[in-house]
C-alpha cells in the first residue's frame, strides 16, 4: 500500500528510530551456511519490524482504505475514474522531468516533457491522454531512482507504516518527492489546507483503485509479505535500469504504482470488500 503526499513526513523518522533499531532479525551462525545464504539473499534484517508494519498496513487497508475505495468504485463509473488517474499522472510529470535531468537523462526528460505538454494542452490539463494516442511512451522517474543513479545503494528492505515496501534510500526519495510534488506544493504555498488534504486523499484512493485487482491477488499468495518484498525489489531495479533489468509480469503489475495498466474487474458488478 502506497500513499502519496504528506504535509509533514518527518514523523516517519521518529517512528523508525524508536522501533527499527530493536527489531533486527538474528543473523544465522556461520555453521549453518544454507540459512545464512537465505538470510543474505533476503537482505531483510528488519523482518520482525517489517512484518509488524506489513500487518498494520494490511489491517488499515481492510478497515479503512479498501471500503472507501469500494464506495468510490461503486459510485464513479470506470471512464470517470480513468479521468482521475490521468489528472494525477499528468500532475506528477514535472517531477519526472526534473528527476530525469538530475539523472543525466536529457532524452528521457524530453520525452516526458512532450507527454506533459500534449496531455496538458490537448488533454485539457490531463483530463485526456492524447500522448498515448501519439505513441509518446511513459517515463517513470522519481527521487529514489535519482539517489540510486547517484550511487546510494538500496540497503535493507524496509516496510514503512502507511506507505508500504521501501528501503532507506527510497524512503528519503519518497519524502523528497512528497515535499516537491507540484500541485501539493502549490496548494501549500497558497495555504489552501483543505484543498491540499482533498488532493492528497484523492491521490491515495486513486492509487488503491488502480491496484484493486493486483492487491486482491497479492493477498492470495502463500506469503504475501515475501512476494511483495521480491516484487518491490525487482520493480525498483527495473525502473532504475530504465527497463534493462528483467522482471515477471506479476512483479511489474504489483509495483507499477504510477502509470501501469492493471487488471480491472469493472465488467463485474461491484461486491462488498472481502
Amino acid at each position: 500500500m502506497h500513499v502519496i503526499n504528506m504535509r509533514r513526513p518527518v514523523w516517519l523518522l521518529a517512528i523508525l528510530l524508536s522501533l527499527v533499531l530493536a527489531a533486527c532479525a538474528t543473523r544465522p551462525p556461520e555453521s549453518d551456511p544454507h540459512a545464512l545464504a537465505l538470510y543474505e539473499q533476503a537482505n531483510d534484517p528488519l523482518e520482525p519490524f517489517n512484518r509488524v508494519m506489513w500487518d498494520l498496513n494490511m489491517a488499515l487497508d481492510k478497515v479503512i482504505l479498501r471500503p472507501v475505495t469500494w464506495i468510490y468504485r461503486t459510485i464513479i463509473p470506470s471512464p470517470l475514474r480513468q479521468v482521475v488517474t490521468n489528472i494525477y499522472a499528468n500532475a506528477k510529470t514535472p517531477l519526472v522531468i526534473v528527476n530525469a535531468l538530475l539523472q543525466g537523462e536529457p532524452n528521457r526528460a524530453g520525452i516526458a516533457t512532450k507527454r506533459f505538454l500534449a496531455n496538458t494542452v490537448l488533454g485539457l490539463g490531463g483530463i485526456a491522454d492524447p500522448a498515448t494516442a501519439f505513441e509518446i511512451p511513459v517515463i517513470d522517474e522519481d527521487f529514489g531512482q535519482t539517489l540510486a543513479v547517484w550511487g546510494w545503494q538500496s540497503e535493507p528492505y524496509l516496510v514503512l507504516p502507511f506507505i508500504g515496501p521501501s528501503n532507506p534510500r527510497d524512503a528519503v526519495g519518497f519524502v523528497g518527492d512528497a515535499l516537491s510534488e507540484p500541485v501539493g506544493l502549490g496548494l501549500d504555498i497558497a495555504d489552501l489546507r483543505w484543498v491540499r488534504r482533498g488532493w492528497s486523499a484523492g491521490g491515495i484512493i486513486e492509487v488503491r483503485d488502480r491496484n484493486w485487482s493486483v492487491i486482491k491477488e497479492l493477498k492470495k499468495s502463500d506469503d504475501p509479505y515475501a512476494f511483495a518484498r521480491s516484487a518491490y525489489r525487482q520493480r525498483r531495479q527495473f525502473l532504475i535500469s530504465n527497463g534493462e533489468a528483467g522482471q515477471s509480469k506479476e512483479e511489474e503489475d504489483l509495483f507499477d504504482m504510477d502509470f501501469g495498466d492493471f487488471p480491472d474487474d469493472d465488467n463485474q458488478s461491484p461486491k462488498r470488500p472481502e
